[in-house]
């Protein structure tokens, strides 16, 4: 089985269900949990791999502090390589406060910290030099990573025969093409989420964004396309959309499309088809809606592959 490499955006999560609105100021509302997790987008997907039961590691900046601490040891008892994972004392772990709505939709506070700070220099040869798929999570939050420094962290990985794979989170800036459009000409996959991917390319529709993602030099896209599933489009092959589980409600969307990526690399890291790993990256997805907290819900790949068998689409 192939080892994957998970780079990127990684935080503490602090959970709060239900948040449908912030209470006026000067006043206390209660809610039914506030929980803590590992969030982030690299930091879920390793972990996600790790309970699947792939070899990952993860490379990544947390600070000296607590919440550090907390990335590090929690991704470490998942199963997750975590030699990659710096601690820098001049910076703080980046957290997330997670209000989490009645209906199960997210909203965010954040505190950028460590990975704003994330640099080209902090992956070292010891962390990728054993890992064929390397995936970058969580473009355009990656302040002195994004552009030109991931591209030729990327095409250097393509030089070196590994599989190269990103994904992106939402832009608070606003600025998403130019973070990405010098590393898309050096990825084998993108696999962005449609509403990322409309403000990135200022297309509307799947078969457009795919075009646009193609023209820039991707080999092969996939558009997550939330409770629809996902739009696979191999390079120079028919286009499809692979529907999910969709009468399965959700309890939290928290890392949902970073479990579908989880499940989707950790197909081709068994050797699978993009269609067979697309599937397999549906039902990910699916478990990680059904509890609360990114990871919680992740299976290993033979309780997923049952609930596959049992489990209708529709």
């Amino acid at each position: 089985m192939k080892k994957i490499l998970c780079i990127g955006s990684v935080t503490t999560d602090v959970i709060v269900t239900p948040a449908d609105s912030i209470p006026t100021p000067g006043t206390l509302r209660y809610v039914n949990s506030i929980t803590t997790h590992v969030g982030g987008c690299a930091s879920n997907a390793a972990i996600d791999m790790a309970k699947i039961g792939v070899p990952v590691a993860l490379s990544c900046k947390v600070g000296c502090d607590s919440f550090g601490d907390f990335v590090k040891k929690t991704a470490s008892e998942a199963g997750v390589d975590v030699k990659g994972v710096l601690q820098d004392p001049s910076v703080s772990t980046t957290v997330s406060i997670v209000c989490v709505s009645s209906t199960g939709e997210r909203s965010f506070l954040y505190n950028p910290g460590s990975t704003s700070a994330f640099v080209k220099e902090d992956i070292t040869p010891d962390v990728y030099d054993d890992c064929d798929i390397v995936f970058v999570a969580g473009i355009n939050l990656l302040s002195s990573f994004d552009g030109k420094p991931c591209a030729e962290f990327m095409a250097e990985m393509q030089a070196k025969g590994k599989y190269t794979v990103a994904d992106t989170a939402w832009d608070s800036e606003g600025i998403w093409l130019p973070k990405v459009k010098d590393v898309i000409p050096h990825l084998d996959l993108f696999m962005p989420s449609i509403d990322e991917a409309i403000k990135i390319s200022g297309k509307e529709t799947p078969d457009e964004i795919a075009d646009f993602f193609f023209e820039l030099g991707a080999k092969n896209v996939i558009i997550k396309v939330g409770k629809d599933g996902a739009f696979i489009c191999e390079g120079g092959k028919a286009r499809y959309t692979l529907p999910t589980y969709r009468k399965i409600k959700p309890k939290d969307s928290t890392g949902a499309g970073d479990s579908f990526c989880a499940g989707f690399l950790s197909g081709l890291a068994c050797g699978w088809d993009y269609e067979r790993s697309g599937r397999f990256a549906n039902a990910v997805g699916t478990h990680c809606i059904m509890e609360i907290g990114a990871s919680t819900g992740i299976k290993s790949m033979d309780e997923i592959l049952h609930f596959m068998e049992v489990t209708p689409l529709e």
